[in-house]
């Protein structure tokens, strides 16, 4: 008879296993447990625990733990699944991951085959924007800005900093935004702004946070601030956080 627990969640298919053991030897308390680990198995070996018994016991409980790292032994188990499960003795199993092909073939002859699988952990923000390439992200910076969100930009551009990002790809994430709202607010439609329809839509509303003038007047301050900083005038990451802090 086969026990076959298996999967990504390894430390649940051995509680599972643990389980099984001991519920089997409350049952059959004149059983004999044998632990194999994950040292060589020889076809002698596997022959010796389908047909024997203990001297003085009904049967033997094996419980194999990570047998299948070892190729060689995982060739020699499936190849005596059937002897496996016709033994009188009981086998348990605990394994990772398995391929569909030994599996299947383990399903026809196991009495049970349970898989765990591990939860996914949920990324965090940072490891999300490291799966892109990206160290910050552009849209929650730029939707920061349209939202005239001042303590939350500034909160962002401290993780830029962090990040040690360039001072040029925050300046030109302002710009983009300073440019878009401009665009949504002077043009009528997506089309005649040159933007999609979300975007258009989205840069409309975040306009109606500045008042008349404010959004040229940022726009000025942007390309002035590029100019001075390339000329060695100012320091550019100051002068960023100075623009945060006075919108």
């Amino acid at each position: 008879m086969i026990y076959f627990y298996y999967g990504t969640d390894e430390e649940s298919a051995r509680k599972k296993a643990k389980v099984t053991v001991d519920s089997l030897l409350l049952k059959k308390p004149d059983a004999t447990l044998i632990k194999i680990g994950d040292e060589e198995i020889t076809q002698d070996k596997i022959t010796e625990l389908v047909g024997s018994q203990a001297l003085f016991a009904s049967k033997y409980i094996v419980y194999f733990s990570n047998t299948f790292l070892n190729k060689e032994n995982k060739e020699l188990i499936l190849k005596n699944l059937k002897e496996f499960a016709g033994s009188d003795n009981i086998f348990i199993f605990t394994e990772g991951k398995m391929d569909k092909t030994s599996l299947a073939k383990i399903e026809k002859n196991a009495e049970k085959v349970e898989e765990f699988v591990k939860p996914e952990r949920a990324l965090n923000k940072k490891e999300k924007l490291a799966l892109i390439g990206e160290k910050i992200d552009f849209f929650e910076f730029a939707d920061a800005l349209g939202k005239r969100d001042k303590r939350g930009l500034w909160v962002l551009y401290q993780d830029a900093l962090a990040e040690q990002v360039p001072a040029e790809e925050v300046h030109g994430i302002f710009f983009w935004q300073v440019k878009s709202m401009l665009l949504a607010k002077k043009c009528k439609t997506a089309e005649e702004a040159g933007m999609k329809s979300f975007p258009f839509q989205k840069s409309r509303e975040f306009s109606k946070n500045f008042k008349d003038g404010e959004l040229e007047e940022l726009s000025s301050r942007l390309v002035s601030m590029y100019h001075e900083a390339h000329r060695g005038n100012i320091d550019f990451f100051v002068a960023l956080e100075r623009f945060i802090l006075e919108l």
